[in-house]
């Protein structure tokens, strides 16, 4: 698994808890496992701060209840390895902060879970029926979207055309035509939000995610914005999830990112800012 020192905000936690002398382990999912305690087969890496990203300081059985913090930052998507990587960190989250609580990964599905304030999200149905996704379709004049329930960065993402197959389970959403105007990402900790960044679609897609080639464009948290936060930050704070990302498109929600919301590095870009400070002053507030 690869990090890239110039989108991931990973990289930037990585850093950031180095410079506060705390020592690193980087672990894949795969490498977690029990006996008698929750262990991990990780590298113990020293960040460079640089193309390098980080040098091995050391192989190392790591038993995970000793650890201060540990960041689920695996992307989705959320297959058996992340569920069952989730019951394992579930063993120590009462002992070890897990950032986002690994329960509420598990149980909230972050393509679904917006469907919990159906006051400020598009008009949307989940079926995997094609006969009700044209039904639906017929109701907007720019037709709908289509999105899968478990993958990232825009992947399996379009928009609906008759005679089109529908194979499982999707997302279908009306088609909000602003898009070409962006698709804003919010980050949101412990509710509140701290940061934004307007995506804008390559030239002939709509798709804004910055995996999909979006480009990024500076912008503002608005009265809007600020209202739609408030309305999830309850559900954010009662569940666990401290570090949330929040996608905004015509001032309506609709996505919640929990399992590894990105975007910090594309903010502090654009406005001079190193936010991954602050993610951190609140996380370690926790551990007192």
């Amino acid at each position: 698994s690869s990090i890239d020192t110039e989108k991931d905000t990973t990289y930037l936690f990585m850093l950031e808890c180095q410079n506060r002398d705390f020592d690193i382990y980087y672990s894949l999912i795969d490498e977690l496992y029990f006996d008698s305690t929750l262990k991990s087969n990780c590298l113990q890496v020293k960040m460079l701060g640089t193309r390098e990203i980080y040098k091995k300081i050391d192989y190392i059985q790591i038993s995970v209840e000793e650890m201060d913090i540990v960041f689920m930052r695996k992307d989705p998507p959320v297959n058996l390895d992340y569920i069952h990587a989730t019951y394992m960190l579930d063993m120590i989250k009462d002992t070890v902060l897990v950032v986002n609580n690994p329960t509420s990964l598990r149980s909230f599905n972050e393509k679904l879970v917006t469907l919990n304030f159906q006051d400020i999200i598009p008009p949307t149905i989940v079926t995997s029926s094609i006969t009700q996704v044209e039904d639906f379709a017929k109701k907007f004049k720019d037709g709908v979207v289509i999105k899968p329930t478990t993958l990232c960065g825009g992947e399996g993402v379009f928009r609906y055309s008759r005679e089109q197959e529908i194979d499982d389970t999707i997302i279908a959403q009306q088609f909000l035509h602003n898009v070409s105007k962006g698709d804003k990402r919010i980050l949101l900790l412990n509710g509140e939000p701290i940061g934004a960044i307007n995506r804008i679609a390559k030239e002939g897609s709509f798709i804004c995610n910055f995996h999909a080639g979006g480009r990024p464009e500076k912008t503002k948290i608005t009265q809007s914005d600020k209202s739609i936060c408030d309305r999830i930050k309850p559900f954010l704070i009662k569940n666990g999830i401290y570090f949330a990302g929040i996608d905004v498109i015509d001032n309506m929600l609709t996505e919640i990112n929990i399992t590894s919301p990105t975007g910090l590095q594309e903010i502090n870009q654009a406005n001079n800012s190193r936010l991954e400070t602050i993610v951190l002053d609140s996380i370690l507030d926790k551990l007192k």
